[in-house]
């Protein structure tokens, strides 16, 4: 069931990305050759208008065919993706990943109409546990309260923050309350290599709160472009640095969404919305062979009024594709340290 979860929830990020190309090529009188839920052959379907609409084998995600959208086509006829107006390939593009906000936006809503708005809590206890640092090693878990740390009374987390942050690679004794029993712990906070302060890996816990319709809508339209913006000073910050960004492949991904699918519903929602904001994000990146390296080629043809060679869009493809592809095995190594830590050794 869990598999089944989480191939259905990144479907419907996949499938929405392509429905916001449809769409858009379809306003603009483009012709769409084929349109298709599912991935691999097709099982059943039908043709209407020049599309032929299909079912796949694979119930992941969604493909559309645009005519002369290929390289090697080379169509530009009016009704082809090639053919058409610079700017109107620009918005066939961007439909993709503005079509994934869309769909994050409503997920968010969703949950702040049915379940409310989750705001981080201030009392000491822990949230979340980082798989393989301090505090997970040293047994803290979800949902443990604490008291003390260094016989010094803990009342807010912001006190326990700075008592660790100030504590980098000495050992501190922290007293636990957990299910009506007092657990003292000793444990040694690392040092963050991004901000230098000493952390164990714990994160606070959330508590929600009803709001109303209207601030639902608006809070939901924040935290899509709010997430983009973070993800982006992350990675700005990073790079200014010169140091490697924690990143997320996809045996990372899967594990998040099991972990998510095996905490409830609204885990489960929360989680494919935060992936649907990241998907429209990475596809806005202006790396040739993404949505956002059309966007540049178009802007660059509105700006000089003169289109690329084709040897240009394919040095580009053949560049994009090697970054995409290093980026794939950066990300998939990242997770395997995460996973097996020993292997760094």
């Amino acid at each position: 069931m869990t598999m089944i979860l989480i191939i259905f929830g990144l479907g419907v990020v996949i499938f929405f990305h392509e429905l916001g190309h449809f769409v858009m090529a379809k306003i603009f009188k483009l012709k769409v050759l084929q349109f298709s839920f599912g991935l691999g052959k097709e099982i059943m379907g039908f043709t209407y208008k020049d599309t032929r609409y299909s079912i796949c084998i694979f119930p992941f995600g969604g493909a559309v065919k645009i005519k002369g959208e290929s390289l090697d086509e080379e169509n530009y006829e009016k009704d082809s993706f090639l053919g058409t107006e610079w700017y109107k390939r620009i918005s066939v593009v961007f439909a993709g990943p503005f079509m994934n906000y869309v769909l994050a936006f409503f997920l968010f809503l969703f949950l702040s109409m049915f379940y409310g708005v989750a705001e981080i809590s201030n009392e000491p206890i822990v949230g979340n546990v980082i798989t393989n640092l301090p505090a997970e090693k040293a047994g803290i878990k979800p949902k443990d309260k604490v008291l003390k740390i260094n016989d010094i009374e803990i009342k807010q987390w912001r006190d326990m923050a700075e008592i660790i942050h100030n504590s980098a690679e000495k050992k501190i004794k922290i007293l636990l309350e957990r299910e009506n029993r007092i657990i003292e712990l000793g444990i040694i906070p690392v040092k963050d290599p991004s901000s230098g302060v000493g952390i164990i890996g714990i994160s606070p816990g959330y508590i929600t709160r009803k709001v109303a319709f209207f601030d639902s809508v608006k809070i939901s339209l924040l935290q899509p472009v709010a997430i983009s913006v973070i993800s982006v000073k992350y990675l700005v910050e990073k790079m200014v640095k010169l140091q490697k960004p924690e990143v997320a492949g996809p045996i990372g991904i899967v594990q998040v969404m099991a972990k998510a699918a095996k905490s409830g519903m609204e885990q489960f929602v929360y989680t494919i919305a935060l992936i649907s904001s990241a998907v429209g994000l990475f596809n806005l990146f202006p790396i040739p062979i993404l949505d956002g390296g059309h966007i540049v080629f178009g802007l660059i043809e509105g700006l000089f009024h003169r289109r690329p060679t084709k040897k240009v869009y394919e040095i580009a493809n053949y560049v994009g594709l090697f970054l995409i592809l290093t980026l794939f095995m950066f990300a998939t190594y990242s997770d395997i340290l995460r996973n097996f830590p020993g292997l760094k050794k």
